[in-house]
C-alpha cells in the first residue's frame, strides 16, 4: 500500500491541513464582513439587474427598502445629479454625487419606456426588512442560500474526517469558494456599491473575478487530486498548486486592467481541463475502491447538471405555474447541493457501493415511470376519442379505468423493465441470479455428496469468479 492510499485513513492534521482551513475560513469570514459593511452604506432601496438599454447598464427590478419614491419597475438607470452612469455598472468605482447621504434625497435620470424622466429618489439605507424581502421571501433565493449552506457544511465535515486527503483539502476550498460567493448575493450592488471604493473592490472580487480565481481552479485541482493523486503529482506534489497559481495569474491580469473575458476564458478552460482529468481517470484507475469512488463523483455530476438544467424550462417562459417556476429555477442549486454529497461520499469512502444499487433502481424506475405515463395518458387520450364518438363524456369514468390499468400494470412491468436492464446494463449480476436460481431449483435433487461439492465449488467460480475455490468439510467423527 503506497503512501497516498495510506493518507486516506489519517485523520490528523498537518501544517497544510490548518493553512487550508484557516484560508477557507478567512474567505467565508471575509465575504461575511464585506457584507456587513455594504449594509451599512446609502442606498436606493432598490434591487437591480444588470442589463444593456440603450446605454443603460441598470434596471430597477423591485424597492426593498419600501421608503416612498419615484422610481418604477422596469426604470433603466442614466444618471444621477447630472453624473453619467453609462458603462459603469462593472467598470469602475465613481465619485458619489453630494447629495448621496442616507436622509437626503438625488435626481436620477431613467428610461421609461420611450421617454427620459427626471425623478427625485429618496437616499435611505438598509434594513432587515429588506433582506428578508430579497433573499428570504423569494423560494428560489431561499433554496439557493440553504444549498450553499448544505455545500459548505458538507465540504467542512469531509475536511474534518480525511484532513490529509488532498481532494478533500480542494473540495474545502470550492465549498468555500462558493458559500463566499453567496454570501455576496446577500444584497443588491447597484448604487450603494458604485459609489464607494471598497465595497466595489469586494463586490467585484466575490460576485464575479472569484469564479476564474478560486471556484474553477478548485475544480480542476479537485479533479486533479482524485481519487488518487494524478503520478506526475505524486512525483512532484507542487504541480498540484498549479491550478491556483492560474487563478492568482489570472486575477493579477484583471487588476492590471485586462478586459474581464480572460476570466471567463479561463474558467472555461479550466472546466474543460477538469472533465479530462475525470475521464483519464476513469481510463487509468483500476482498483475496485477507486473506480466505486469514480462512480459516486461522475454520477453525482450527471445528477446535479441535470437538476440545473431543469433551470432553462422556467428561464425561457415555457412553465406558466408562477411556483413551479421558481421550484424549477433553483435546479441550480439543488445540482451542487448534490454533486458535493456525492464528491463528500467518494471521498470518506462512506458504502461506495450502494452506488451500484441506486443507478439500478433509477435506471428501473425511471424508465417504469415514463413507460407508466406514457400508457396513462395514451389511455386517457384513447377512451377520451372513443367516448366522444360514441356521443358522452364520462370523464370521470375514463380516468378510473386509466388508473385500474396502471395498477395492473406496475407490477409485471417492473419485473419486465428490471430483467431488461439487468440484461443489458448488469450483465455480471444478471447471470449470477440464473446461476444460483438453478443451483437452489437442483439442490433439491442431488443426492450424492460428492457431486454436490463439486456443484458448490462451480456456483462460487461462476457467480464470484474468484482466483481460487475450494470446499473444506469437517469430518463429524474427529471432535475436539
Amino acid at each position: 500500500m503506497s503512501a497516498w492510499t495510506r493518507q486516506i485513513d489519517e485523520k490528523r492534521f498537518d501544517r497544510g491541513a490548518w493553512v487550508v482551513l484557516a484560508l477557507a475560513l478567512a474567505l467565508v469570514l471575509l465575504s461575511a464582513a464585506q457584507i456587513a459593511y455594504r449594509y451599512t452604506l446609502p442606498t436606493d432601496g432598490w434591487s437591480v439587474y444588470t442589463t444593456q438599454v440603450d446605454q443603460a447598464d441598470w434596471v430597477y427590478s423591485s424597492n426593498l427598502v419600501g421608503a416612498p419614491s419615484g422610481l418604477q419597475q422596469n426604470d433603466a438607470l442614466l444618471a444621477v445629479d447630472d453624473l453619467p452612469m453609462q458603462g459603469s455598472a462593472t467598470s469602475y468605482a465613481v465619485p458619489p454625487p453630494p447629495g448621496w447621504v442616507a436622509g437626503q434625497s438625488v435626481d436620477m435620470t431613467v428610461q421609461r419606456g420611450e421617454q427620459e424622466v427626471s425623478i427625485l429618489v429618496p437616499v435611505v439605507r438598509w434594513t432587515p426588512g429588506a433582506l428578508w424581502r430579497y433573499n428570504i421571501a423569494d423560494l428560489v433565493k431561499l433554496i439557493s442560500l440553504l444549498g450553499v449552506l448544505t455545500l459548505f457544511a458538507v465540504g467542512l465535515f469531509t475536511f474534518i474526517k480525511r484532513p490529509s486527503v488532498l481532494a478533500a483539502r480542494a473540495l474545502l476550498v470550492l465549498c468555500s469558494a462558493s458559500f463566499a460567493n453567496s454570501l455576496s448575493g446577500l444584497l443588491p450592488d447597484g448604487l450603494s456599491v458604485q459609489f464607494d471604493p471598497l465595497a466595489f473592490a469586494f463586490t467585484a472580487f466575490f460576485s464575479y473575478i472569484i469564479f476564474g480565481t478560486l471556484l474553477a481552479p478548485s475544480i480542476l485541482a479537485f479533479t486533479l487530486l482524485f481519487p488518487h493523486p494524478k503520478r506526475v503529482i505524486q512525483r512532484y506534489p507542487r504541480i498540484g498548486l498549479l491550478p491556483y497559481a492560474l487563478g492568482l495569474a489570472i486575477l493579477i491580469a484583471l487588476l492590471a486592467g485586462v478586459p474581464g473575458s480572460i476570466g471567463w476564458f479561463g474558467t472555461l478552460g479550466m472546466i474543460l481541463a477538469s472533465i479530462t482529468s475525470m475521464v483519464h481517470s476513469g481510463f487509468t484507475q483500476r482498483d475496485a475502491v477507486s473506480r466505486a469512488q469514480l462512480r459516486w463523483a461522475i454520477g453525482g455530476f450527471i445528477a446535479g447538471l441535470g437538476l440545473a438544467l431543469l433551470t432553462f424550462p422556467a428561464a425561457l417562459g415555457w412553465v406558466t405555474n408562477p411556483f413551479l417556476a421558481q421550484l424549477l429555477g433553483s435546479g441550480v442549486s439543488i445540482g451542487f447541493t448534490v454533486i458535493s454529497i456525492c464528491l463528500a461520499i467518494a471521498v470518506l469512502r462512506y458504502r461506495l457501493w450502494d452506488i451500484d444499487v441506486i443507478i439500478r433502481r433509477t435506471l428501473v424506475y425511471a424508465a417504469l415511470t415514463a413507460t407508466l405515463a406514457l400508457v396513462y395518458f395514451g389511455s386517457v387520450i384513447l377512451l377520451q376519442s372513443l367516448v366522444t364518438a360514441v356521443g358522452g363524456q364520462q370523464t370521470a369514468v375514463i380516468t378510473v379505468i386509466s388508473t385500474l390499468l396502471i395498477a395492473a400494470l406496475f407490477t409485471p412491468l417492473r419485473r419486465r423493465i428490471q430483467n431488461d436492464i439487468d440484461r443489458r446494463f448488469f450483465r455480471k449480476k444478471y447471470d449470477a441470479e440464473k446461476v444460483v436460481a438453478a443451483f437452489g431449483s437442483s439442490l433439491r435433487e442431488e443426492v450424492d455428496l460428492d457431486d454436490l461439492q463439486d456443484h458448490i465449488v462451480a456456483v462460487v467460480e461462476q457467480t464470484l469468479q474468484p482466483e481460487h475455490a475450494s470446499l473444506w468439510l469437517r469430518n463429524p467423527e474427529k471432535r475436539g
